[in-house]
């Protein structure tokens, strides 16, 4: 498979890294990340720039490219900071439902407001302790008339205190399992907010849904079909995922060497020291194998030929090296990495972030051994 950029993909990988060297000043993203606040007029300029809704349609705000486009973008902002990278990169988490699934009215509604930054949206899905078992989900929705009036409580929601709306996952008695677009301005919503290690400037809560009316055409979709809008939206997640992850990694890898180079020890650069230069190798081995994965994932996925085995093997690998390349890093650091000013101990907190939205390792290796296995 060819993965040479063509030359508009190379324009936006460069006009993103262009981007987020000018704007994502590390002094501002350490007062972020330590007030857990969400990087507000970035993610108006982004918009602004093209780069939020990259694969949307022209004519629901977006530039008609394909998702390897926001991949190229997400790998950039997420290598210059982790932290308002992995913020941006969430703005319009569960927009891939109404993209494939839902009308266009909503369309028009919702996704054009997304792309131009005046809106944001999450998805309200798990309810188990683990985030990802949608086995025994409870949450009802009981449909009068033109009106569907919800019940129950979502976990593990990214962006609760900020997302304008929610595609939720429920069932209805009748209707069986649906998806809904939930405002958050709704009455009978409350949020309550999760302390969490990393990725500080993404809100993290649980929703508590009582007599929360919604109007029936925020139905995405058609009768008993939410569990496959749900599973069509974790693939694009999991490949956003490994997106952050591989930006990322090449982040604390720019870092530790740039570090390498000018730190002296005993009279030497530590990048002279074989088991430093070792240790640079096997992060660089660790970086181009993610990203050749992520990239191939991304392709298959706009040729509409994905496979989600594959996407397990790539949020796998990209979630191992990714530990393993900023756990690295952290050791080239030595003391200065536990310093906050150093951005290496935010990458490692939002590292840990970014592999549970990638998945757990005893889940994805199950999910390729049902693939090996047939």
């Amino acid at each position: 498979m060819n993965f040479e950029l063509s030359d508009e993909q190379k324009d936006i990988q460069r006009a993103a890294r262009e981007f987020a060297r000018g704007e994502f000043d590390p002094d501002l993203a350490l007062e972020l990340d330590q007030s857990r606040t969400f990087p507000e007029s970035l993610w108006k300029k982004a918009a602004q720039l093209g780069f939020i809704g990259i694969h949307y349609p022209e004519e629901f705000g977006g530039q008609g490219l394909g998702l390897f486009e926001s991949v190229l973008a997400i790998e950039a902002f997420c290598s210059v900071d982790s932290g308002i990278g992995s913020a941006l990169s969430m703005v319009d988490i569960g927009s891939e439902v109404i993209l494939k699934f839902g009308s266009k009215n909503q369309k028009e509604q919702f996704l054009i407001p997304l792309a131009k930054g005046t809106k944001r949206m999450s998805i309200a899905f798990a309810e188990s302790e683990d985030g990802q078992d949608l086995s025994s989900l409870s949450t009802i929705s009981e449909r009068r008339g033109n009106e569907y009036f919800l019940h129950g409580e979502k976990r593990f929601v990214l962006s609760a205190s900020l997302a304008d709306s929610f595609i939720t996952l429920c069932k209805e008695p009748k209707e069986g399992w649906i998806t809904l677009i939930v405002g958050r301005d709704r009455e009978g919503i409350a949020v309550h907010p999760i302390e969490k290690l990393g990725l500080r400037m993404i809100p993290f809560g649980d929703l508590d849904l009582r007599e929360v009316q919604v109007p029936l055409e925020n139905r995405i979709g058609n009768k008993g079909e939410g569990m496959t809008h749900v599973l069509h939206c974790y693939q694009v997640m999991g490949l956003r995922s490994a997106a952050q992850a591989l930006g990322t990694a090449q982040g604390a890898f720019d870092r530790a060497l740039g570090h390498a180079k000018q730190r002296t020890q005993f009279g030497k650069k530590l990048s002279q020291f074989q088991a430093i230069r070792h240790k640079l190798a096997d992060m660089a081995v660790d970086i181009e194998v993610a990203r050749w994965l992520t990239y191939k994932s991304a392709t298959e996925y706009d040729q509409g030929k994905m496979e989600p085995g594959f996407l397990s093997v790539t949020q796998l690998e990209a979630g191992r090296r990714l530990v393993r390349v900023v756990d690295e890093a952290l050791q080239i650091f030595g003391g200065y990495g536990y310093i906050a000013e150093q951005a290496i101990e935010h990458y490692f907190r939002d590292a840990w972030g970014i592999g549970v939205d990638l998945g757990t390792e005893g889940e994805l290796r199950d999910r390729i051994a049902e693939k090996v296995l047939g």
